[in-house]
């Protein structure tokens, strides 16, 4: 049985399929042959574009300043020093649970657990505030 095989066991398939009239495959074609993207299709994509992308730059212009970076490195470190702590209490716990327990202490403190905190609420929450806002307004 070849792979094709289900093209002659059904003719009505096969003239629906390759007709050269009024085939699928002809009328496939010919919907691909009448899109046309003409000139000023694409100046008003063009217009629109720039619209998009000088809103984008104008709404993170703010987020582009040194002081900004440096906040989101410093926040991804803290996040990724307190993941660290977390991963190794829980690694180690098989082998030393001293060591375990003095990582999970350190993870613990409220110091830390407080910044911690305080970045997934500033970088997260003001983010949900923003779309709720916007979600209420429109």
């Amino acid at each position: 049985m070849g792979l094709l095989s289900f093209f002659t066991a059904a003719p009505k398939l096969t003239d629906d399929v390759f007709d050269k009239d009024n085939g699928l495959l002809t009328k496939f074609g010919g919907w691909i042959g009448g899109q046309q993207f003409t000139d000023q299709e694409q100046a008003e994509l063009s217009a629109n574009s720039l619209k998009d992308v000088r809103k984008f730059v104008v709404d993170t212009l703010g987020e582009s300043t040194e002081r900004s970076k440096t906040r989101r490195d410093i926040a991804v470190l803290v996040i990724k020093f307190y993941l660290l702590l977390l991963f190794i209490s829980v690694m180690v716990f098989p082998f030393n649970k001293e060591w375990s327990t003095f990582a999970l202490s350190v993870a613990m403190i409220p110091a830390l657990g407080g910044l911690v905190v305080s970045i997934g609420v500033f970088f997260f929450g003001s983010h949900m505030v923003q779309k709720y806002q916007d979600s209420k307004n429109k």
